[in-house]
């Protein structure tokens, strides 16, 4: 019996008709239908496969009815028949018959679980207005929007036209009665229906059919075209709302929506890494499950769990029914479709491989890849396969194809049909040699470097030439991949030997591998290309031996140094991080006034970050979310700065790329560019290694920013799609908080004033709207009252360009410009000469001097200075302001300095402009009061709040500072402790909300534990001291009043206890002020001895020749001991009685 002899189809003759790959789409044609019709009659609905359908149908029926269906996500890895499975599912669905009048359903072997769902499914149908389904992917057109693409998807299982305006066309037609007569009219003038269509826009034929058959509306043919333009306009987009009436327009049957099933195959390869599709996807699915009901199934597939990326996780709450496929699965696929044996065959090969089972046990031995028990069971099903040698297969192509399309051979449904074809007419016992997959993708490995050229050609040489040069030629194959295989799994335990390659070059197994283990070691001895090491067989490429071997050490190296890990992973972040920042585009106001950003990655912000916009960046090896949102709320709600926290990701994988990475470019650096082609061969691997690691690395850090928190000042978190959206509205903001002034001078007319001063127009104001006195202009006065007793326009610039103004350079050059023809400034060059507006270049602003113009002050501008004055409670009489003006600044002052001071109070406003106000005179003086008058008095409402809050909240302050000078014994108060230096070191007194009330409760709160506790102790100790004194009978013996003199002496009458007194938090301070705590422990800790002192002075009031023996207190570890230390003791006493009475101490 011949190998061919034993398969129910012929693998010879047998062609498959989709190449192993299952395409998902509502292609019709005959090529396509035939290829369905393949598909089905080898569908294997067992497994997951049957678990997952039958799942699937059960969900979704029972489902009929409430108000949503949920989706389904279909997963598993390359090649596992998540499509195929997909597809199955559409067509069982439709049950649409094949044209022989074969149905689906009819065609496929299913079992009865699968039977009875989709039976009770035809049921339904019939009530809710028949069955439909469609498929496709969303990456086939529609321009990256995903309405448009799923509208294609649906429009094509409709027969409609899959562009949106085109559809639309024709449903309207549908609708209005005319469609068959308007596709006659058109193909009877000659023209195709289809082409028409395509040309919708400049459709001749399409035009003349709509004019004649409906005149009324379109009185002539380009009339019709503008028309039909107008009506179905091209759009790159679609609203919500829009696509969902599409759907309905597009499915409904009398008035009703069929039992829908749309499957979109490669979800997760249309998402990506984009985190914008991820949402469109969500929100596509969701507002069509939300609105068209439960008679809407999505079905989706990837090779990811849903939960396996953190775009697909975003779609997790909406594809709740998950099918997970896995290797057994498609093994199945493989031994019934392909690997289908002769039910009168079976006997044979199992004979067969039962006779040779020591020849087949032996294989590998020793390695993972080794025979296993249970392998048996599959011996006849897998065969000409060997268990073994599938193995080997599967951890070679792992190796050699990185890209996962080749790795899992036994799940190609292509490749074992080509691998059984290579010996049908060999006997039976005759298997696929394992160096198969060698030759079967030589010329791939080729291609892409991974087979060195020199190796290939010699193989290619000896496989044409004669025996021996054909068994060398499969030996040098077996060995690259036995090397591959053991450099990507090294602890497979397989070694390039002879007995290794014996085992995997035999074919025919009755005659067994004996005579390849005698002949081999002859043959590969005299191989040139090969070198022994041991008992292995290398290939031997000194070049590329040498660049691996650098690389190993480099990766070994770098593995020790940690640092070098993190700088390379610090770097990159802060490079991704600063080409998204760059990308931000910030223009504030409709001035449009350019802003800039800055980046932070140190552990602290600058000193300047409240003068500049700041995107301080930390991520999540180096701290945590937690601080982030700490920082970004004690900053407070006016803080310029954007907060921003990326969270660590993929930790071992990132730094295992790191290394990958770093020990390539090391390599490359190192080794430098050889002129050999061996070397130039090695360098392009090492670089692809390189290109792989830093693409992997991108592609991880590209996840965590996907994932990064973004928070303004306060707290508050800006929420977005990605990263720089974020980034973008946080900056909107921050620019805002930077400069609040900036209202003020926002107008584009700005550019005309001082255009138009230039020329001396007195009026150039009426380009922002003012025709009033230039003296009144907000921007204007504010700049008088600025340049007071005289400025360079550099101050003035720096002054109202930065923050808190941040006022166009248009706004304040054209400012001056107007002040100066109006005469209320004057100008002077470098050398005190005067200059003219109209000689006055922008590019001279910085060094000119610009002083205000003496003027009289008007009896308006006094009774606003009198009401400037009365805020501070000082009433100046009419025309007596300047005699008041004195009075004033030192009032002003006064508020000024009590508006800050020391920490933690704020930092003392800047009162530089009282200074220079003092050192104006008279009217000069007042003047500048009254055009300053605005920021003044703004100045005064602001500094009186703080000083209001101050005075309120220093008193409790200084409560809680003496509260934590007392807990700093007590180790439980470091934290709050903390607390109350950070208030102090950051002036936050004045944060809300109020920080001391809850830090004076909770010191308090553990100081009066405290209190409590040495309280407690010094009453316990004070009621044994005061049984031992009645145990004794001195004591006894004396009269109260020397009982009450000895105890008054030590501190220990009633009255002598400490006061403690913990109701309140003032109680509480206060007992700390009159008694510490350590003051207390130390009375408690004396309370023994002074007792001690009391007995003593008692006996000598009794005794007065008492003696007091002192007696030593070793430490007594045995009876021993006991006995020698009473027999010193006992001699002491007696020692001392010779002299008088005596009293051991």
């Amino acid at each position: 019996m011949r190998n061919r002899d034993v398969y129910q189809k012929d693998p010879a003759t047998r062609n498959l008709a989709n190449n192993g790959v299952a395409n998902v789409n509502d292609d019709t044609s005959t090529p396509a239908l035939d290829v369905l019709r393949y598909e089905l009659e080898t569908f294997v609905c067992d497994g997951e496969y049957e678990r997952g359908v039958a799942h699937i149908l059960d969900t979704y029926l029972k489902n009929l009815g409430k108000e949503e269906q949920p989706a389904v996500w279909i997963s598993g890895f390359y090649g596992s028949g998540k499509s195929h499975l997909a597809k199955m599912l559409r067509a069982l669905w439709l049950d649409k018959p094949f044209s022989d009048g074969a149905t689906p359903r009819g065609i496929a072997h299913l079992p009865s679980s699968v039977q009875e769902h989709l039976a009770e499914l035809n049921s339904q149908g019939k009530r809710h207005g028949g069955l439909h389904a469609a498929s496709g992917t969303l990456g086939a057109g529609a321009s990256g929007s995903v309405r448009l693409a799923l509208l294609r998807i649906i429009f094509k299982s409709a027969g409609l036209p899959q562009q949106y305006p085109l559809a639309r066309f024709v449903m309207w037609l549908r609708e209005e009665g005319v469609l068959e007569s308007v596709r006659e009219g058109v193909e009877r003038k000659g023209y195709d229906w289809r082409e028409e269509l395509d040309n919708f826009y400049v459709a001749d034929g399409l035009a003349e059919a709509l004019t004649e058959l409906m005149p009324k509306r379109f009185a002539s043919q380009s009339a019709c075209v503008e028309t039909l333009n107008n009506m179905f306009p091209n759009v790159k987009d679609v609203s919500n709302d829009e696509m969902l009436d599409a759907i309905k327009q597009a499915l409904m049957r009398d008035e009703k929506l069929p039992l829908t099933l749309v499957v979109l195959d490669e979800v997760q390869q249309y998402i990506g890494p984009d985190a914008q599709r991820s949402q469109d996807v969500q929100e596509v699915i969701e507002a069509c499950c939300k609105y068209l009901g439960a008679k809407l199934l999505f079905v989706g597939t990837g090779q990811t769990a849903i939960t396996g990326t953190a775009n697909l996780a975003r779609l997790q709450g909406r594809f709740t029914v998950r099918v997970q496929l896995s290797d057994a699965d498609v093994d199945t696929v493989i031994r019934k479709v392909i690997l289908a044996k002769k039910p009168e065959a079976t006997d044979a090969i199992d004979q067969v491989m039962t006779t040779n089972l020591g020849e087949i046990s032996r294989h590998l031995s020793g390695s993972s890849l080794a025979h296993r028990q249970d392998d048996r069971a599959y011996f006849v099903q897998d065969y000409p396969i060997l268990p073994v040698r599938r193995r080997f297969w599967e951890t070679a192509l792992r190796v050699l194809d990185q890209t996962g399309t080749d790795s899992q051979l036994r799940n190609q449904l292509s490749m074992v049909h080509k691998a059984i074809q290579s010996n049908l007419d060999e006997g039976l016992g005759h298997v696929v040699r394992a160096d198969y997959i060698y030759f079967d993708g030589a010329e791939k490995l080729l291609q892409a470097r991974v087979l060195p050229k020199k190796l290939y050609e010699a193989i290619q040489t000896w496989s044409r030439g004669s025996e021996d040069q054909q068994l060398l030629a499969r030996a040098c194959a077996l060995i690259f991949l036995i090397n591959k295989a053991v450099s990507g799994q090294p602890n497979i335990g397989i070694e390039p030997t002879v007995d290794t390659l014996a085992d995997l070059l035999v074919e025919d197994l009755p005659t067994g591998s004996a005579s390849l283990r005698s002949k081999l070691p002859g043959l590969l001895e005299d191989c040139q290309l090969l070198m022994k090491v041991g008992d292995e067989y290398r290939i031997q490429t000194e070049e590329s031996t040498a660049w691996n071997d650098a690389f190993r050490n480099h990766q070994a190296n770098i593995a020790n140094q940690q640092h070098v890990v993190e700088d390379e992973r610090d770097s990159r972040i802060r490079k991704l991080f600063g080409e998204i920042a760059r990308r931000l585009t910030l223009q504030q106001g409709k001035s449009r006034v350019s802003r800039d950003t800055a980046t932070c990655f140190d552990a602290e912000l600058p000193k300047d970050a409240g003068s500049r916009i700041y995107l301080w960046l930390r991520e999540g090896w180096s701290s945590d979310e937690n601080s982030v949102r700490v920082d970004a709320r004690q900053a407070g709600s006016e803080s310029p700065t954007v907060f921003v926290f990326l969270p660590k990701r993929h930790g071992d994988e990132l730094r295992e790329q790191l290394m990958e990475y770093k020990a390539a470019k090391y390599t490359l650096d190192e080794r430098g560019s050889p002129s050999t082609p061996d070397g130039s061969e090695a360098r392009e691997a090492m670089e692809t290694t390189m290109r792989r690691a830093e693409g992997r690395i991108e592609g991880l850090l590209q996840e965590c920013f996907a994932d990064a928190r973004v928070f303004q000042g306060g707290g508050n978190e800006v929420s977005g799609n990605n990263l720089l959206d974020m980034l973008q509205e946080a900056a909107e903001a921050a620019q805002i908080r930077l400069y609040p002034q900036f209202d003020a001078a926002d107008h584009t007319g700005w550019g005309k004033v001082l255009e138009k001063a230039k020329q001396g127009a007195p009026d150039a104001l009426k380009a922002v709207g003012d025709e009033g006195e230039p003296g009144n202009n907000p921007v204007c006065k504010a700049i008088l009252g600025f340049i007071a007793g005289g400025k360079s326009g550099a101050e003035i610039r720096d002054r109202f360009e930065g923050p808190p103004y941040g006022w166009s350079g248009d706004a304040v050059d054209g400012s001056l410009h107007i002040l100066m023809v109006s005469g209320q400034v004057r100008a002077q060059d470098e050398r005190g000469n005067p200059v003219e507006p109209g000689n006055l270049n922008r590019s001279a602003i910085g060094k000119t001097h610009f002083r205000v113009e003496s003027a009289t002050i008007t009896t308006a501008q006094r009774i606003q200075i009198r009401k400037l004055m009365q805020k501070l409670g000082i009433q100046a009489r009419s025309h007596e302001e300047l005699r008041s003006a004195p009075q004033f600044l030192n009032v002003l002052r006064e508020l000024a300095e009590a508006a800050g001071g020391e920490a933690p109070q704020p930092e003392p406003p800047d009162i530089t402009f009282i200074d220079e106000l003092r050192q104006c005179a008279g009217n000069d003086q007042l003047l500048t009061l009254y055009n300053q008058g605005k920021t003044i008095s703004d100045n005064i409402e602001q500094w009186k709040v703080v000083r209001d809050k101050l005075k309120e909240r220093l008193p409790r302050w200084r409560i809680v500072k003496q509260l934590a000078q007392h807990a700093e014994s007590l180790k439980d108060t470091e934290a709050l402790r903390k607390q109350v230096e950070s208030i102090e070191e950051h002036r936050k007194l004045l944060a809300e909300p109020e920080p001391c009330t809850e830090l004076a409760n909770n010191l308090a709160q553990a100081l009066r534990e405290e209190l409590n506790r040495l309280d407690a102790r010094y009453n316990a100790e004070h009621e044994t001291g005061m049984e031992r004194l009645e145990l004794d009978a001195n004591w006894q013996a004396l009269e109260p009043e020397q009982r009450n003199t000895l105890r008054a002496a030590q501190r220990l009458t009633t009255g002598d206890a400490p006061d403690i007194k913990v109701q309140t938090t003032n109680d509480v301070l206060a007992t700390l002020n009159r008694t510490g705590l350590t003051t207390l422990a130390d009375r408690v800790a004396a309370m023994p001895s002074r007792f001690n002192q009391v007995l003593e002075e008692a006996a000598q009031l009794c005794e007065p020749k008492v003696q007091f023996i002192d007696l030593s207190r070793p430490t007594l570890q045995s009876e021993a001991d006991v006995d020698e230390w009473a027999e010193q003791a006992k001699k002491q006493l007696k020692a001392g009685l010779s002299k008088g009475p005596v009293m051991p101490r």
